[in-house]
């Protein structure tokens, strides 16, 4: 689930939150959870805006696989490595996953017409469709037998996962994979022997995992993620896993943060205050500005402070509470109205400044109302108010002929409002009353209306409560508007009775059939495939071809509401029924649910665990399961006790203290505008050197020791922002007492010295050389290709390339026409008197891009500014030559032209100029020159013959010779 602009937010607000990984400084965790839906996109689909991208299935699951293996590698998990592909989700969210889906595919539409335009050569292949990523389809099948492969393949063959043990919940498990991960957190936390010191790591994209992870009240929590740059429309991500810089955020210091941001209550509130509790109300107040299961209340955005808004109502309410307001995932329905009443004060401040307006516009148009419901709705107000006082006069001459007339006095008849009371009352009922008639299409809002809106929203906010805290209550239930009621309408909640059907979750393909569009019909099964297209179909209108958005206040078309009418379950499900006979045997297996998978390490069994996909991936031959170590913790103490460390006193001279204060300056800066934090007056600053690892090292008797390395940077750190007393540990090293110990028989080691550099090998029985403080190792050493002739004779298989003007001289042509014909030329429709459209084709050979600095490696090069070609492109402007020679002239004759037009350039009335321009468009499709890749002009690649070369030399190393050392 996301919250838009949240993770930026708390970012900027709480500046230290998240920590830049660096290799020596991560903290040791126990379980590793991978929320893996964001790894898959990342690695199918980088860039959606390039309409060029294709990328094949067998390289996505090995990038898949690379992802993966770096992420364990950076946090090391000890115990539990736990990895979750969205399943099935609870109807709630599928409404949002509809209009993502749909967005996708009308957005990709839109590209690739776009390019067509524009004349670009689309490659033949099909493009990705990233809603294959959803539970049910054949891409989605094909990855989880993978995934099952991949985690097969680690346990068997890598040590660092074979004290470990493994979770794979695919696409098979119901739910969503950050909530998959959240109820196995809960189902171990409620085992007795659960240890409460257990350090968790959850890696994932989504900003609420920052809600999850506090909901979890775990103390020691990390979230993992890249890091985010924030440019322009859409936050910018890096694509390999090596070429990112991760951040961690500590949700411990998450938890100050929050205590710290709410402590002006500690002594206003007369019941406990409660930092656990805070946190509950905290979270959901996050939910208010809208998340995947609900919209946001109107003009409540995070980017127009709606949090500040929501905090600081929160801090004036709790004190007249009583209590707090989320118990334990429960609402506390008085409470919360009682909070929403108080923060519907926003709707009304909100309005005022459109007020202000709407009396500016009044006074230049002469008119007492802004429209003409607005004056509708006055003077139904004006009736009902004389009504109201014609009774209450009524009343009281009633009252006057039973009593005295003395005790009856004018005051008792209500006196009229101030007429401006009265007209602002009016338009912010009117406001309101179109903003529920044209966002969500009523005729009348009446208060039944209105209650109905009230009740949906607070049971949204129970449910997604239960979700976060309980699990799913209720798989079946939604959301049923697109846009959420104003706070002042969210009225007489406190005795609303909340209850919540269990029902079921969808099976993978009622899902499938509930989110996609009709663009992405091949993803189903084909016996579904005529209900999202076929107009004889019951559920037809559930596929609009196009449809509207609505920004409702937001900034990015991303985050713009999708206008596509709600799925009704039983419908959906009544016009399945029919098809579900014509299912394939392998179709239904798809159609189910299963159970998460659990890997061990067992050294006691081996068997081939076959590939499945065997022309890529080889199998197993020795596949084990089950191994289990727990090691006890250490401790690592830093100057304990009197100890302290080395220190220096000179005397401070007037440079001195100029220095000293410049110094202190920067320091106090950085602080402040880097990390929010001011660090007030500072008199002592501690120069220190950071621990970049650990080395061990040999002592005379044989034992080993720990020897901690230090960076040769000194850094300047003021005295009150250094931790004092810390206590740190790493349990890794702890029971390394020995050279034995380091070194255990059987374990890989491999050689850092000469001669054989990187080669790995097993350690054997050392008893006898062991005191000598030696080892044995037999180090497998591969034959190292010899390459020193090639690299001596490159200059042979290496393509030559040319000027323009050589290869022009050759073919009798000028070297415009090479660097013309060899980019991009432009042919129009009609004649340039008498254009057909915007339409273009483009015909040119584009072997060389420009503006993104691309060439395509053995065909162009660029040299500084200029551009050389080799002899491949001078057989193919011959051949292009020899195809069109009257194109070549024409051009020629006019080179000033930008674009050109099929009738200028082929005129007379027998020849047919569309027919020639799409001739030349299809030789250039079906020629291989279409499909060549680029790369960048600053990167230096080897050519194809040499590469061929280096490959034949490791051939013939693939035989490795055993040395023992």
């Amino acid at each position: 689930m996301g919250v838009p602009k949240f993770y930026r937010w708390i970012s900027e607000r709480y500046p230290c939150l998240s920590q830049v990984l660096k290799e020596h400084q991560i903290p040791e965790f126990d379980n590793l959870y991978l929320d893996m839906n964001g790894i898959i996109h990342q690695c199918s689909h980088p860039n959606d805006d390039d309409v060029h991208f294709r990328i094949s299935e067998d390289k996505i699951f090995a990038d898949i696989f690379h992802y993966l293996e770096v992420l364990f590698r950076i946090i090391k998990p000890r115990k539990v490595f736990f990895m979750a592909v969205d399943g099935v989700a609870p109807r709630a969210k599928m409404n949002q996953q509809r209009g993502r889906r749909f967005r996708s595919a009308k957005e990709a539409e839109d590209k690739i017409k776009k390019a067509l335009e524009k004349g670009e050569t689309l490659p033949t292949e099909a493009r990705f469709d990233s809603n294959c990523i959803t539970p049910g389809t054949e891409f989605m099948a094909r990855l989880h037998e993978h995934l099952k492969y991949f985690v097969n393949m680690k346990i068997s063959t890598d040590k660092s996962w074979q004290g470990v043990t493994v979770y794979l919940s695919g696409h098979e498990t119901p739910g969503e994979g950050e909530h998959k991960i959240m109820e196995f957190i809960r189902s171990e936390k409620a085992k007795p022997h659960h240890d409460p010191n257990t350090r968790h790591c959850l890696y994932g994209l989504d900003a609420d995992l920052i809600m999850l992870g506090l909901t979890s009240h775990e103390a020691h929590f990390a979230l993992l993620r890249e890091e985010v740059r924030f440019a322009g429309k859409k936050s910018q991500r890096a694509c390999a896993p090596e070429e990112t810089t991760f951040h961690l955020l500590h949700l411990s210091l998450m938890r100050e943060y929050i205590d710290y941001e709410f402590s002006p209550v500690k002594d206003k509130i007369s019941f406990e205050y409660d930092i656990e509790r805070i946190i509950d109300d905290w979270i959901l107040m996050g939910f208010l500005v809208g998340n995947d299961f609900i919209p946001h209340l109107p003009h409540l955005h995070i980017n127009h402070d709606a949090l500040p808004l929501l905090y600081r109502t929160y801090m004036t309410i709790l004190p007249e509470l009583g209590g707090y307001i989320n118990e334990n995932g429960h609402l506390n329905l008085k409470r919360f109205e009682k909070y929403l009443t108080r923060l519907s004060d926003f709707d009304r401040e909100h309005f005022s400044e459109v007020f202000v307006d709407l009396k500016w516009f009044e006074s230049k148009v002469g008119n007492k109302y802004l429209n003409e419901a607005a004056g509708i709705a006055a003077e139904e107000a004006r009736k009902i108010k004389q009504k109201k006082q014609k009774a209450q006069e009524n009343s009281v001459c009633l009252a006057a002929l039973e009593k005295n007339e003395s005790e009856v006095t004018p005051k008792t008849v209500v006196e009229d409002e101030p007429e401006d009371d009265d007209l602002f009352e009016t338009e912010f009922r009117q406001y309101k009353r179109t903003y529920y008639m044209t966002k969500m299409g009523v005729e009348v809002v009446s208060d039944d209306f209105l209650a109905d809106q009230a009740e949906c929203y607070v049971q949204a906010i129970q449910w997604i409560l239960h979700y976060y805290y309980h699990g799913v209550q209720s798989w079946s239930w939604y959301y049923p508007y697109h846009y959420a009621p104003y706070l002042s309408d969210i009225r007489n909640i406190g005795e609303l009775k909340m209850k919540f059907e269990l029902g079921r979750p969808f099976m993978p393909f009622e899902q499938l059939l509930a989110v996609l569009p009709a663009a992405s019909k091949d993803l189903l099964p084909k016996c579904y495939q005529h209900l999202m297209i076929s107009q004889d179909s019951p559920i037809i209108e559930y596929y609009p071809p196009d449809f509207k958005t609505d920004l409702n206040g937001k900034q990015q078309e991303w985050e713009a509401v999708v206008l596509i009418p709600f799925i009704d379950e039983k419908r959906l499900l009544l016009a399945m029924e029919s098809c579900n006979k014509c299912l394939k045997e392998e179709e239904k297996r798809r159609n189910t649910h299963s159970a998460c998978l659990m890997y061990w390490y067992d050294k006691d069994v081996e068997f081939q665990y076959m590939s499945p996909w065997p022309e890529k991936f080889p199998a197993i031959e020795r596949c084990h399961t089950r191994f289990y170590l727990e090691e006890p913790h250490g401790t690592q103490k830093l100057y304990m006790g009197n100890a302290v460390p080395p220190t220096k006193v000179a005397y401070v001279g007037d440079k001195e203290q100029s220095t000293w204060f410049k110094d202190i300056q920067g320091i106090s800066e950085h602080y402040q505008k880097r990390k929010g934090i001011i660090i007030h007056e500072t008199s002592i600053v501690v120069y220190a050197q950071l621990l970049t690892g650990n080395r061990y090292q040999l002592k005379q008797n044989g034992e080993v020791y720990l020897e901690k390395q230090w960076s040769k940077q000194v850094l300047p750190f003021v005295y009150q922002t250094v931790v004092k007393d810390i206590k740190a540990f790493d349990s890794r090293f702890s029971n390394i007492k020995t050279l034995d110990d380091l070194f255990p028989p059987g374990s890989t080691a491999f050689m850092l010295g000469s001669p054989y550099y990187g080669s790995m090998g097993e350690v054997q029985d050392s008893h006898d050389v062991i005191t000598e403080g030696r080892i044995r190792v037999i180090f497998n050493i591969p034959c190292e290709p010899q390459l020193d002739p090639l690299i001596q004779n490159q200059h042979k298989y290496s393509v030559k390339y040319n000027p323009a003007y050589v290869l022009a001289s050759r073919l009798g042509v000028s070297g415009y026409l090479v660097s013309r014909f060899t980019g991009s030329i432009f042919i129009g429709r009609g004649s340039k008197k008498n254009p057909h459209g915007e339409q273009k084709a483009n015909v040119g050979l584009n072997l060389k891009f420009n503006k993104k600095n691309e060439e395509v490696p053995g065909y162009t090069k660029k040299v500084g500014n200029e551009w050389t070609y080799s002899s491949a492109v001078e057989q193919l402007l011959a051949e292009y030559l020899e195809r069109v020679p009257e194109l070549f002239s024409y051009i020629a004759k006019n080179s000033q032209e930008d674009i050109f037009y099929e009738d200028d350039i082929w005129p007379g009335e027998d020849e047919n100029g569309a027919e020639k321009v799409q001739e030349i468009v299809a030789w250039l499709k079906a020629h291989p020159v279409s499909a060549l890749s680029r790369a960048s002009c600053d990167l230096q690649i080897l050519d194809a013959a040499i590469v061929e070369k280096i490959e034949e030399e490791i051939e013939k190393c693939k035989v490795c010779s055993l040395v023992s050392l």
